[in-house]
């Protein structure tokens, strides 16, 4: 757990996990909610994780990773869905939660953190910028 001035940050157990749904179902308004409940049902025994910040009692942002090992890479941390609430963004919750979740990696010996981020989501790409990251390619989908 990590204490940051008005919000915690703590990683959920897999039974609190649909307390993320509110605020996946914004950042996926076009998948029906009953769709992303079962998803997550399915994600949660195939070895997704999250964390959750927390402010006075309420889940303020999210952020879900994967463990995976890869020939280019070694073993990393696939971040996955790192929202924060509309009205609480550009107050350091995003950036204390990447924060907590670099050195969970470190923690469990990842050799990066990687993510997808949509192409669309400018602000996010300027907020990966700031904390170091780069882009090293497309991230390709053919739909069947």
């Amino acid at each position: 757990m990590s204490e940051t001035p008005g919000f915690t940050i703590r990683e959920l157990a897999p039974a609190e996990m649909p307390l993320i749904l509110p605020l996946i179902e914004k950042h996926n308004a076009k998948i029906p909610p009953e769709e992303l409940r079962r998803r997550l049902e399915e994600m949660i025994p195939k070895g997704y994780h999250c964390i959750a910040a927390y402010e006075d009692g309420t889940i303020v942002g999210i952020a879900g990773y994967w463990l995976i090992t890869r020939f280019y890479s070694g073993g990393y941390m696939d971040v996955d869905n790192v929202v924060v609430d509309e009205t609480r963004r550009s107050g350091g919750i995003g950036a204390a939660m990447m924060s907590w979740l670099e050195d969970h990696a470190r923690a469990l010996g990842c050799q990066a953190v990687m993510l997808d981020s949509y192409v669309t989501f400018a602000r996010a790409h300027r907020f990966y910028f700031r904390l170091g990251y780069e882009i090293l390619g497309f991230h390709f989908q053919k739909l069947l």
